[in-house]
């Protein structure tokens, strides 16, 4: 009897071990929405062969991540832009030199509503910081010697304001959208012009420091590409 039982018991372990080994895994449930975005600008005027009396594009961020949750809606996001330029120029008795090194960031919360299966919109609140580096350097030469002005501006600014966005899906991972923004920065600019003559040695530096602020309102006339996963 002992033995018929035992066996009973180690039968329906046996069993009960087998049907939860054989239960299919369950899939994770998606709790965020991230997006990755590109301004498109550019490549849009190049392919519809766009004019230079197009809109200027004044919106700094060509990078751009956020990440939503699905059953709130809210969520944060972050976006980057940057701008390196370095040019010369020659007319055999002057040159120029100038080099531009700039940086935009931007991080904030926000917002989303879904308005439908192709619509969504969100609103949300930014904090700013911006770093300007710009280098001129122009040379002369002529009859009186060679003449040389290198004018140095930086200026760190930051801020803050609100945004908000438009996106259509074009298939469900993929979305084209707009943004619009109004934000205010403030910071100090610093400005340095150093001048030296040929023979006749350098002058002393002329430094300026002054306060700057500005008030921006940023249109819809970005696009961005974004990839939803």
């Amino acid at each position: 009897m002992k033995k018929t039982l035992l066996a009973i018991l180690c039968f329906a372990f046996a069993s009960s071990a087998f049907a939860q080994d054989a239960l299919p895994p369950q899939t994770p449930v998606k709790k965020v929405d991230q997006y990755i975005g590109v301004q498109i600008n550019q490549l849009i005027r190049q392919v519809f062969n766009f004019n230079n009396t197009a809109s200027t594009v004044i919106n700094p961020y060509l990078l751009t991540y956020s990440l939503t949750s699905i059953r709130t809606g809210w969520g944060f996001h972050v976006g980057l832009g940057y701008n390196y330029n370095s040019s010369t120029t020659a007319d055999g008795i002057s040159t120029l030199v100038s080099k531009i090194n700039d940086m935009q960031l931007r991080i904030g919360v926000e917002k989303r509503f879904l308005l439908s299966n192709a619509w969504e919109t969100g609103a949300g609140l930014d904090l700013l910081y911006n770093i300007n580096d710009d280098k001129t350097t122009s040379t002369i030469n002529d009859f009186s010697g060679i003449s040389t002005t290198t004018t140095t501006t930086t200026a760190n600014t930051f801020g803050g304001g609100g945004m908000g966005w438009l996106r259509y899906h074009i298939t469900p991972h993929i979305l084209v959208g707009t943004e619009v923004s109004l934000y205010y920065t403030t910071g100090e600019q610093k400005q340095t012009i150093e001048i030296q003559n040929g023979g006749f040695g350098g002058g002393i530096p002329t430094n300026t420091d002054n306060k700057v602020s500005q008030g921006t309102i940023n249109l819809p006339v970005a696009f961005f590409l974004l990839v939803k996963f």
